[in-house]
């Protein structure tokens, strides 16, 4: 347990950088301020959370592609990690009821 906790503390999983495919008010273009303040609080605590994968935070990839999606409450964010660059790339973010019709 002493060993865990010790490579725990001194070995931190890196943190990540954000960009947009498009720029982010093309991405959030759908969405009002409420939701995009939020999907962002959201992205920045995932990018920079010390303890967590990205992959930890409810994603789920695409069958046979390389992106994935976040899925938060009734919205969805589309992305690509990158774990080579730390970066994760954000495509699109819909309410969930805009995606399935």
């Amino acid at each position: 347990m002493a060993q865990l906790l010790l490579w725990l503390c001194h070995d931190p999983p890196m943190a990540y950088n954000i960009s947009f495919a498009r720029d982010a008010e093309t991405v959030f273009k759908n969405l009002g301020s409420d939701a995009e303040r939020y999907l962002t609080q959201k992205l920045e605590k995932v990018a920079t959370c010390e303890w967590r994968s990205p992959y930890d935070w409810n994603y789920s990839p695409w069958s046979g592609q390389s992106t994935g999606k976040f899925s938060w409450g009734s919205y969805r964010v589309f992305v690509d990690v990158d774990e080579d660059s730390d970066e994760i790339v954000v495509y699109e973010a819909q309410h969930r009821e805009n995606l399935y019709r």
